[in-house]
């Protein structure tokens, strides 16, 4: 009879680790911080079909980016305007994937 007692003694005692472990391990919601290197840039959404839909003609720092989180609806006004903006945002694969965060200074709420 003592080693059953003894057995869930331990059973119970694996349980609560296990519980105990688990809660300390998840992030707590909103802290999460960007996956990559930010990045300022200033220019022009195109769009061209071939490499995905939308991109980031960048003037300053010169350079073509691939927009992670796209929103065709936003996208498609700055796309038809050809407007100069300020895009914040942080790379994500490489230095070429953009996750737009702010477009001239507002949030960007685009999909992931």
């Amino acid at each position: 009879m003592n080693y059953k007692r003894l057995f869930g003694i331990i059973l119970s005692l694996s349980f609560l680790a296990m519980v105990a472990c688990s809660a300390v391990s998840q992030k707590p919601a909103g802290t999460t911080k960007p996956e990559g290197p930010q990045i300022t840039v200033k220019g022009k959404i195109d769009y061209m079909k071939n490499l995905g839909g939308y991109i980031v003609t960048g003037e300053n720092p010169p350079s073509t980016l691939f927009i992670v989180n796209q929103d065709p609806k936003v996208l498609e006004e700055l796309f038809k305007s050809q407007k100069r903006i300020t895009i914040d945002g942080h790379f994500t694969i490489g230095a070429d994937h953009l996750f737009i965060e702010k477009i001239d200074g507002q949030p960007y709420l685009g999909k992931k």
